[in-house]
Parts: C-alpha cells; structure tokens; sequence
C-alpha cells in the first residue's frame, strides 16, 4: 500500500509518500509526480520519503528518473537514504 499527500509550501511542492515504492505502486507515484509538474510548472517539486518502507528495482528507476528532471529528496529513513546513494552514485547521475 502507498499514499501521497500533496503540500505547498512557498515556492515548492512536496510529494509526501507514505508505504511502499514498490510493484503496481510506482506507476502511482509516476502519475502523481507527473500531475503536480503539470498544475505547479513554475514551483520546485521534492519528494518527503521518511515514511517509505521499501523500494523495488521499479522504485529506484523511477527516483533515478525523477531526480534526473530535478526532483529533490528530503526526509529519508536509514534504508531509504541507502537506495537513494546507489543511485547518485551510479554513471550518469549527478546530486
């Protein structure tokens, strides 16, 4: 199960997520992430992570993604702070 809370905050949205990144719940978040780019274009967009409990392979491809389109992260737990480091240090990302 996962649950994404909208909030704005200034000039930034942030993108709560809440369970788990993982299976038929990633294409959840992708249209979520994908909806707040379209109704707040000007506005900084940033995922809060502290409540996600698991990551998939799925998962992690979509974070590379979105931080590749200049998504923050913030708020991570002890695993989900790990995921987030493989990524950045993966070829072809940067932080």
């Amino acid at each position: 199960m996962m649950k994404i809370q909208v909030e704005e905050a200034g000039d930034e949205v942030i993108l709560a997520v809440e369970g788990r990144l993982a299976g038929a719940f990633v294409p959840v978040l992708e249209n979520s992430w994908r909806t707040a780019r379209a109704k707040y274009a000007a506005r900084k967009i940033s995922l809060d992570l502290k409540d996600v409990t698991c990551v998939d392979r799925a998962g992690r491809y979509l974070l590379q993604l979105m931080h590749s389109q200049g998504v923050g992260f913030k708020r991570m737990g002890l695993s989900t702070q790990d995921v987030l480091d493989q990524l950045m240090e993966q070829p072809g990302c940067s932080q």
